[in-house]
């Protein structure tokens, strides 16, 4: 079974997660690719914003012995959480409810050697340097963050701005359900030098950077786009529409309020 195949076995029960899994399955599988494997069975990972199509991945192909989940929320709730693949086998982990953005991480110092954060930093609308202090806090010393967010500096961004579109992978606003309050939208994207400024600014080395597809390759789509910006010796380096990056904590943070960041 390939890593692809393995991934849609985990979404197959649910037609919401298996679309969700489908329209991202490159930038799942490359999340998997780039997130190290365990050094031995103690080793715990966090996956941040849990939506389990990876998630059992963390355990039966990387080896990690404890896979913790987190999702906004309520603080202080624990959620225990079980998916069944398409062929009866079932995984089973704990899903910590809080605010990434406010509170407190409810794990002690250096508790985890891994920590995915997918997806999720570009949802912020606060005080992303929270979230970045406490998975410091959280993860051992030499351990790894993995990020992946969307690319403001993609192809396609820049071909939405040349024709007079929102740059934005995400831009607009979500009808509130009925009763009910809109979902989270995207507040912020980042281009890839930011992405490594914050790993930077937040302790931790980039020991890996690269973007990428969400879905599928764009093809010659955007070769018109690459054209514009090589003969003015802009960069065509890092124009996927994902951003993928690891870093290794080595030590504290070293801002709280970087000034690219933040203002006033």
């Amino acid at each position: 079974m390939t890593v692809a195949d393995y991934i849609l076995d985990w979404s197959s029960k649910d037609p919401a997660s298996r679309a969700y899994a489908e329209g991202h399955l490159k930038r799942l599988e490359k999340t998997l690719a780039i997130t190290p494997p365990a050094a031995d069975a103690a080793d715990r990972v966090l996956e941040m914003g849990a939506y389990f199509h990876i998630t059992p991945a963390l355990k039966s192909l990387l080896g990690y012995g404890e896979v913790r989940g987190c999702y906004y929320g309520p603080r202080g709730i624990i959620e225990r959480k079980s998916v069944t693949s398409a062929s009866g086998d079932i995984f089973e982990c704990c899903v910590d409810l809080f605010d990434a953005e406010r509170d407190p991480f409810p794990y002690p110092d250096e508790h985890f050697a891994t920590v995915l954060c997918c997806e999720l930093l570009e949802h912020l609308s606060c005080d992303p340097m929270h979230m970045m202090h406490e998975i410091n806090r959280v993860l051992k010393v030499d351990g790894h963050l993995v990020l992946t967010t969307p690319n403001l500096g993609s192809l396609r961004a820049i071909a939405a701005i040349l024709t007079g579109y929102n740059p934005g992978f995400f831009p607009a606003y979500l009808r509130p359900s009925e009763g009910g309050a809109a979902e989270a939208r995207h507040s912020r994207e980042y281009t890839m030098p930011e992405a490594c400024r914050l790993l930077l600014d937040s302790g931790l080395e980039v020991t890996f950077r690269d973007t990428g597809p969400y879905d599928k390759e764009p093809g010659s789509d955007f070769d018109w786009v690459k054209a514009l910006l090589e003969p003015h010796q802009l960069s065509t380096e890092f124009r996927g529409e994902c951003i993928f990056a690891v870093g290794r904590k080595t030590g504290p943070p070293r801002e709280r309020y970087p000034c690219w960041l933040y203002s006033g």
